[in-house]
């Protein structure tokens, strides 16, 4: 196994920023709805369809309602309810919440869960079945795991513990080491603006530091090539230079550069899924991570209003979930 945790020495959060949690996942979910209709353009067909999308309007190739979330927001659900039940070990309930909303059948639940959830039925261990898809397929650094991340950020206060979870959870689908470096990357930038940091720059430099001195030897060389290279000036770069792909490093230097050059949470989100290709994972990063920066009430209210009240609600209980943590 990957890790050798004890999950007994994690330290969690105590009281934490409601706001920022409830921006957090308001922002992603508003983020994934908006991308959604744009998933597999090119920049070029939604400005020729749309100009500039700006409202959420549903539709797109999976025929969605106006509001309706994809697998994103769905999959990020199913990660906060796992880490709230269980978080010193959170797998067993994750798993069960895949399997759950792959039984649902919605039309956005993505090819790759599916074969990790049949895989994990046969072997009975998630991380053994996405080693063993990794060897099979290869290409498991897709970003299906950086895309249901952000619970992690919300409950664990120690970088050591973002890590090791970050890490673990991505690894019970996604086995490649950039899946889970992306995501550590992520959780620990999301951390310090729920903790209240609210330089940009200044935060994104302190997060490279940390990350780097967390990765053990043996991913070291796949980190540093990740923020000393992929990632490099990341807040410096072009609009037209980011390539909206599924790959993780692809998808977490859309959402970054996106979150750098905004100068507010609807304008991050705006210029993320008018990026098109996959749009609604993209914008969900974005929304993620520019919600806890700003905040839920910077999030637009006509965007809230196209979520149903089930929708709304459902969202609140997950963040209200992590309003009182303890250190246990």
């Amino acid at each position: 196994m990957f890790l050798q945790l004890d999950l007994n020495d994690l330290h969690l959060r105590g009281v934490i920023s409601l706001n920022r949690i409830h921006g957090g996942l308001f922002g992603l979910a508003v983020g994934d709805a908006l991308g959604s209709t744009v998933e597999y353009l090119s920049k070029e067909e939604i400005i020729r369809r749309h100009g500039q999308l700006r409202d959420i309007d549903g539709g797109g190739w999976l025929g969605l309602k106006p509001g309706e979330w994809t697998d994103d927001t769905a999959m990020t659900i199913a990660v906060a309810e796992g880490i709230l039940a269980n978080p010193h070990d959170p797998v067993r309930r994750i798993g069960e919440n895949f399997i759950e909303f792959a039984n649902i059948d919605h039309p956005a639940m993505g090819l790759f869960i599916r074969i990790a959830i049949r895989k994990y039925k046969k072997l009975k261990n998630w991380q053994k079945a996405a080693e063993e898809i990794h060897k099979e397929e290869g290409l498991t650094a897709g970003n299906g795991a950086l895309m249901r991340t952000l619970p992690v950020a919300f409950m664990y206060k120690d970088p050591a513990d973002i890590y090791m979870m970050s890490m673990m959870i991505a690894r019970m689908t996604h086995w490649e080491p950039e899946a889970g470096l992306t995501c550590c990357l992520y959780c620990l930038l999301a951390r310090d603006f729920i903790l209240g940091t609210t330089n940009k720059v200044l935060a994104w430099e302190k997060t490279k530091d940390t990350f780097l001195g967390l990765v053990p030897p043996k991913f070291l060389g796949v980190a540093k090539k990740l923020v000393l290279d992929k990632l490099f000036d990341i807040e410096k770069r072009q609009y037209d230079n980011l390539v909206p792909s599924g790959y993780t490093v692809d998808s977490l230097a859309c959402a970054l550069s996106c979150f750098f050059k905004g100068s507010s949470l609807e304008e991050a989100v705006i210029r993320a899924v008018n990026l098109g290709g996959d749009a609604d994972t993209i914008g969900a990063i974005t929304g993620g991570l520019a919600g806890v920066y700003w905040g839920f009430e910077a999030i637009p209210d006509r965007w809230l209003a196209e979520f149903s009240a089930e929708q709304i609600n459902r969202l609140d209980d997950v963040a209200g979930g992590f309003k009182q943590i303890f250190i246990i």
